[in-house]
Formats: C-alpha cells, sequence, structure tokens
C-alpha cells in the first residue's frame, strides 16, 4: 500500500528546503566574497547592501502585484515550483567556480540579484500555503507550528554544513560552497515538484462578493510588531556570532528556536491568553540579553542564547499565525484570495527590517566588543523598547473582516 505524503509533510519539506538556500547564502556569501574570491570589504559591504535592499522592496512590489491576480491557491503551487528552482540554479551560480577566477563586481551583483529574486517568488509563494493549504483555522495553526519547528532544524543543518567551508583551504572551501548548494537544488526540486501537484481544497465562499481592498487595518499591528521585534529585539541575535564562542552560541539560539512551538502551545494552555505568553517572552528576551552581558561566562552566555531564541521564535510563531488568519478570514468574508500580498508585506517588513538592525549592529558591536557598560545599557534598552512595542502591537485585537473598501 503506498501512503502518499499529506500536504502538510510537503509543505514541510518545502520550508526545510527553502530555509537550506536562504541561510546558506545569507551565512556565507559574505564571506565567500570576501575571504574566498578577494572583493573588497567595502565592495561585500555594498554588494550585500543592494541585494538586501532590492529584495524588500521586489516583496512589496510582489505584494502590490498580487493583489491582481486571482486562483492565488494554484498560483502559489505552480510560483513556488518556479522559484524555487530558479533559487537552485542562481545559488549555484553565486558559488559556481568561474565566479572564482574574476572578482568582478558587476557579474556578482547581477548573480545576486538574480537569486534575490528568484528567491522572492520562492519565499512568498510558501509562506502563502501556510494559509492557503489548510481547510480550517485548527489546521492553519498546525502548519504555522511545522513551520517554526522545520525552519530552526534547517538553520541547524546549515550551522553544521559551515564547518566544511569556513576556515578550509579556498580551493577545497569553493568547491565544497558549490556542493552544498547543489544538494539544496537537489532538495529544492525534489520538495517543490510534488508540491506543485497537490490538488488544493476548497475554500468557505464570502457571504456576498466584492472587491475589496487589502486588510491593512487588521494587518498593521503585525507588521510594526514584526518591524520592532526584528530591528530591534533580533540585534542581540546578530551579535552573538562576533562573541568569543560565537559558533556555539548561534548554534545554542538556533537551538532555544526549535523549542519554541512546544513551549507556546504549553504556555497558551497555562495562562489562557496568548498575550500573557507574549508578555512572559517578552520578558525572557530581555532578561536573557541583560545577565548576557552583565554575567560574562560560558555556560551563562549559551543558556541565555537559548533562552533568547526561544523568546523569539515564540513571537514569530504569532506573527506568521496572526498573518495566516488575517488572509483566511479576510478571503472568507472578502470573497477573494490575497494571501500572497499579505505575506508578501511581512516578508518585505522582515527584510527592511534586518537591514535596519544590520545598521545599529554597526553603531553597537564596537561598544559591546570593547566591554563598554554604556553600550550595554542602550543594547538592553533597544531590546526592552523593542519588546514593549511588539507585545503593544499584538495585544491589540484583530479587527474584523470587511467586506467593502477600495477597489484595488
Amino acid at each position: 500500500m503506498n501512503a502518499q505524503p499529506s500536504p502538510r509533510h510537503l509543505y514541510a519539506a518545502g520550508h526545510f528546503a527553502r530555509t537550506l538556500a536562504w541561510s546558506f547564502v545569507d551565512l556565507v556569501l559574505g564571506y565567500y566574497l570576501h575571504a574566498r574570491l578577494g572583493l573588497s570589504a567595502a565592495h561585500t559591504g555594498q554588494l550585500l547592501a543592494i541585494s538586501l535592499a532590492y529584495s524588500s522592496l521586489l516583496d512589496l512590489l510582489l505584494a502590490a502585484v498580487f493583489t491582481r491576480l486571482r486562483n492565488q491557491q494554484r498560483l502559489a503551487l505552480r510560483l513556488q515550483l518556479i522559484g524555487g528552482l530558479g533559487t537552485a540554479a542562481s545559488a549555484c551560480l553565486l558559488f559556481s567556480p568561474g565566479n572564482a577566477t574574476e572578482p568582478a563586481f558587476l557579474p556578482l551583483l547581477v548573480a545576486s540579484l538574480l537569486f534575490r529574486t528568484c528567491y522572492a517568488v520562492y519565499d512568498v509563494a510558501q509562506n502563502a500555503l501556510t494559509s492557503l493549504l489548510p481547510r480550517d483555522e485548527v489546521e492553519a495553526m498546525r502548519y504555522v507550528s511545522t513551520r517554526a519547528v522545520v525552519v530552526p532544524i534547517s538553520k541547524l543543518c546549515i550551522a553544521s554544513a559551515l564547518f566544511v567551508v569556513v576556515g578550509t583551504p579556498a580551493s577545497q572551501g569553493s568547491g565544497n560552497a558549490l556542493l552544498i548548494c547543489m544538494v539544496i537544488g537537489v532538495l529544492i526540486a525534489a520538495a517543490a515538484l510534488p508540491l506543485a501537484c497537490v490538488a488544493t481544497p476548497p475554500r468557505p465562499s464570502a457571504t456576498r462578493p466584492a472587491a475589496v481592498a487589502l486588510p491593512l487595518p487588521a494587518l498593521l499591528p503585525v507588521l510594526l510588531a514584526a518591524a520592532a521585534e526584528t530591528t530591534l529585539v533580533g540585534l542581540a541575535g546578530r551579535l552573538f556570532p562576533f562573541a568569543e564562542h560565537g559558533a556555539a552560541l548561534t548554534f545554542a539560539m538556533v537551538a532555544g528556536m526549535v523549542v519554541a512551538p512546544w513551549l507556546c502551545l504549553r504556555l497558551r494552555t497555562k495562562l489562557h491568553s496568548e498575550t500573557g505568553m507574549l508578555a512572559l517572552m517578552s520578558v525572557l528576551a530581555v532578561g536573557a540579553v541583560g545577565v548576557y552581558l552583565a554575567l560574562p561566562s560560558t555556560p551563562i552566555a549559551i543558556a541565555c542564547a537559548a533562552t533568547h531564541g526561544t523568546a523569539v521564535a515564540s513571537v514569530g510563531l504569532v506573527l506568521w499565525r496572526r498573518t495566516a488568519l488575517i488572509a483566511r478570514r479576510h478571503a472568507i468574508h472578502g470573497g477573494r484570495d490575497d494571501d500572497l500580498s499579505c505575506f508578501a508585506l511581512l516578508t518585505g517588513t522582515m527584510k527592511l527590517s534586518i537591514a535596519a538592525s544590520s545598521l545599529l549592529l554597526g553603531e553597537v558591536l564596537p561598544g559591546i566588543q570593547a566591554g563598554d557598560l554604556d553600550t550595554s545599557v542602550a543594547l538592553v534598552s533597544l531590546v526592552a523598547i523593542g519588546s514593549l512595542l511588539s507585545l503593544a502591537a499584538l495585544a491589540w485585537p484583530i479587527p474584523p473582516a470587511r467586506s467593502e473598501g477600495l477597489r484595488p
């Protein structure tokens, strides 16, 4: 008897492969350009900044384009296949030996922008499936929890794979990078092809069909929380790789993210409130950073990194869940699917926030490395402000779906 994999398992495989591609390029590209290809530090920073800004703006552009497209369930399944195969090919191009012979800025920039373009399509489509594939809101929460589990596991795999790229001889490290990209490409294809053939479940029909605007009133608190959480609270996690035991701290942080779905489910039950769970995670995020800076001990630092990872991932779980629920309710009450646009707005906001957080990182990193007390206090204050803003935004109730508004 041949058991067919469920759509949720195929969705999990797709998110696992997608995260492999993003995490590897995100963690290795800067090192590869500078240490392997000999690109100057200035040009490396410029290339990464341009490609990241382009990627975030592309997500916002896709959000506007997708508002004009219908039958988004089938469209998302096709786009994840097209974008996934393009992502696999362009990632291999980025780390191909041909680029290593002449580290010219423009060809590398073109290859990077090609990867960002393909990945943006792949990423938005995969994320939209979080609300397009489930049959109801209960199943949608299972999809969100599945995503929250496979993404950190995928990042742990990439963190382990970095040991065969970083610190190895130049020729061997370059070849290993390309080999890893090829393996990731095979995994992407293996996940995307069967997922493209999934039969989409029928969605409940709208109470009254109408052409409506995007559910921006409901999405705005989620986007504000995502911006605060990614820019300010996530800043602490970006400092861990630069610490004395950076690899161990980063691994501990990602490991803490793995337990977040399990922990969130139990905390919500015991606290009888999602807001209470978010408040607890906000306290843990701020406290972990404060203890990490105040008590310079390796075991304590590892515990703080894991705690911080759990807290950040728990809030992220709520962000993805809220977006999925808003998109589903909008489709039911408004009579049209805007899932692709909703998730494109979320990912675009997060990428812009990562760019802003990277600028803050450059300001606080020298002081943190020097052990400056004022910088440490400033970092804890930024994390606390981000946690409070995120908590306040997510504590705001989701407005009911509207079936009237401006035509796109």
